[in-house]
């Protein structure tokens, strides 16, 4: 089975598997904000996090003896580095949750990205991301701008705004600190770890109220407090976190081997305009000056990363 997955995406064109890999993140995301009708975003974060660590542990496997020498026998600043990304890594996702429980999941998607631009920008020596950072920030300015200037949305706006753009930076932090580990080989399993980490330090703050909060529902759900709901709600969390989580990282590593950083990256900028195309089936209608905001965005990443054989990875 495996090897005839692996057969088929190494067929198929890797820009159509990357249109498809942002069709599932993005419908498991959308899935992911009715959810939160039954369940609070910190703690819907919490179950995707933990569901995605329980999938990497059983599929990696890294107490084998065969690994754990070179896992876990590693000096402090290794630890250091693998504590880092596993952080960033959470806090990027708990914070893109909390961002699209307060805006629509298109405009957080576009604003996500100033995070590896910046990286691009602060690593890279030619005109191409200066340009890149430039028109990103314009159009950014005009999404806050339009999102802020309508009286009914300023507050919620706001607090999903500064969740993006700090989860943007996690992002950029992900990225920085993925390559520094990955430079050491096992990336998979380095992963894996730091993960499960992550979830352990998020669990610290979440882990008690989220399994509180599907045991006994909130009062404003629905149909998780019928008779077996809560359990209908965990497999609904468990579906998501395959969909948006697992499922598309392992996909990466196999179309990842079929280019380069540099045109991945150029085929990452379809996000998001597909996270608005899924948003319009479910409701969210983005104005004119929205559109021209996002397509901005999709410009800054192609003018970014087209030039280049290995920029920041956007992933």
């Amino acid at each position: 089975m495996k090897k005839a997955v692996v057969g088929i995406l190494n067929r198929v064109p890797v820009v159509l598997i990357v249109i498809g890999e942002a069709l599932v993140i993005y419908l498991a995301t959308a899935v992911a904000k009715l959810a939160f009708t039954q369940l609070d975003p910190l703690y819907s974060v919490w179950y995707r996090v933990g569901f995605m660590a329980v999938l990497l542990l059983l599929w990696r496997r890294p107490w084998n003896k065969a690994k754990r020498a070179q896992l876990f026998h590693r000096d402090a600043r290794s630890w250091g580095l693998v504590v880092l990304l596993g952080c960033s890594l959470v806090l990027m996702n708990t914070l893109f949750y909390v961002a699209i429980s307060n805006m629509d999941m298109g405009i957080a998607v576009s604003i996500e990205f100033l995070g590896p631009l910046s990286v691009a920008v602060i690593t890279g020596k030619s005109w191409r991301e200066r340009v890149g950072i430039g028109i990103a920030a314009v159009g950014v300015v005009l999404l806050a701008g339009i999102s802020l200037a309508n009286p009914s949305g300023n507050g919620t706006f706001l607090y999903g705004l500064i969740a993006i753009l700090i989860g943007g930076s996690m992002w950029g932090m992900y990225i920085i600190t993925g390559r520094r580990v990955a430079a050491g080989g096992n990336s998979l399993d380095n992963l894996c770890i730091a993960v499960t980490i992550g979830w352990l330090v998020q669990s610290l703050f979440l882990g008690v109220p989220a399994v509180a909060h599907v045991v006994h529902p909130k009062a404003d759900a629905t149909w998780a407090l019928e008779p077996g709901g809560s359990l209908k709600l965990l497999a609904l969390l468990f579906v998501i976190s395959l969909m948006a989580s697992f499922i598309p990282y392992v996909v990466e590593q196999i179309t990842l081997r079929r280019t380069t950083s540099g045109a991945f990256s150029v085929m990452q900028s379809i996000n998001p305009a597909m996270a608005v195309a899924v948003g319009l089936a479910f409701g969210e209608i983005p104005s004119v000056g929205e559109i021209v905001g996002v397509a901005l965005v999709i410009c800054a990443v192609i003018v970014t990363f087209s030039g280049d054989a290995a920029p920041a990875d956007v992933q």
